[in-house]
């Protein structure tokens, strides 16, 4: 197990305790997975063999608001799970979203485990699913500890973070991020956004809560990302430009999903990510199947090639996520 008494998880718990009374949002969620790889010609229980996002895992999400005499003022969210690791053979504690964000008459500021500004995982939640963007092909990263402040603008966004560059874990080893994004365009009102984004600064190589390679590496990169929904067809799109230890790095990704039946029960999804970093070039196309069973209840199903290693992929999930 891991030490809970890390400053990651003492945050879970000051977080729990401050917001106590508050009025708040509860939901719980399961998940079970099972894959196979031809490349590892074996089956493994999570997203994939070293995958630290999709594991076999109970957990909640925990959303409170703050309000006063003028309206909200600010809020805080906790959401975490127990996974089970089959490689270690022990269930591990993770934490996802672990922040305090306040409003402010210039903008909203947070501190805490959160989204950086960067990039389609700037606003894009894919924690639960299968299909996965580019943080984890090794760009950008899926949440990151530090803090950000966030403005609306007449027609979009801006934002920034400084975080520690180490994404799921805090450490500490001269290592940080910095990352500003502009935007164009509100998804959930317009239907589209389209953003700009850089990334610069020195990060651990880490892997899940494994460092890979405790030597901060430094990284510049730029990002373009695009996201439009017409009807009931789903458009996203990132392309990332830069260097990483040093050394060029390129990535981009395409992702198409089409929704059916009522209430979008059925989706079918498609994408391809090209990478080229560290002087590999590596072209992955996935596809995948989301039916709802219930509002609560899905069942999930992806393949997925990647040229590098010449490797097939299939994954089933089950997933229930319900409120209380």
């Amino acid at each position: 197990m891991k030490n809970w008494t890390h400053p990651s998880f003492l945050f879970v718990f000051w977080t729990a305790a401050l917001t106590a009374g508050e009025s708040s949002l509860l939901y719980f969620e399961a998940q079970s997975v099972v894959g196979y790889s031809t490349h590892y010609g074996d089956v493994y229980r999570s997203g994939m063999p070293d995958d630290a996002m999709q594991l076999n895992s109970i957990g909640f999400d925990y959303l409170k608001k703050f309000s006063g005499a003028s309206g909200d003022i600010g809020s805080a969210a906790l959401q975490a799970r127990l996974a089970y690791n089959q490689d270690k053979n022990e269930v591990e504690p993770q934490l996802y979203n672990a922040y305090l964000k306040g409003k402010t008459p210039f903008a909203d500021i947070w501190a805490g485990h959160n989204r950086i500004a960067f990039g389609l995982a700037s606003y894009w939640d894919t924690h639960g699913t299968l299909l996965q963007p580019l943080p984890m092909y090794g760009f950008g990263f899926d949440r990151d500890w530090g803090v950000g402040l966030s403005r609306d603008t007449e027609h979009g966004n801006m934002q920034a973070t400084l975080s520690s560059g180490t994404g799921m874990d805090y450490r500490s080893n001269g290592n940080w991020i910095f990352a500003p994004r502009i935007s164009d365009g509100v998804l959930s009102v317009d239907n589209y956004t389209a953003g700009l984004s850089f990334m610069a600064g020195r990060t651990l190589d880490t892997m899940g809560y494994t460092v890979m390679d405790g030597d901060p590496k430094d990284v510049a990169l730029g990002a373009v990302d695009f996201a439009y929904n017409h009807d009931n067809i789903e458009h996203k799109a990132e392309l990332d430009v830069g260097s990483k230890d040093g050394m060029p790095a390129f990535a981009a990704l395409y992702r198409i999903g089409v929704n059916f039946m009522e209430e979008d029960r059925l989706k079918l999804e498609g994408q391809y990510v090209y990478t080229d970093r560290e002087e590999m070039r590596d072209h992955a196309l996935g596809t995948g199947v989301t039916y709802k069973l219930t509002s609560e209840l899905a069942i999930r199903i992806m393949y997925e090639w990647r040229r590098e290693m010449d490797e097939h992929r299939v994954i089933g999930q089950l997933y229930y996520y319900f409120g209380v």
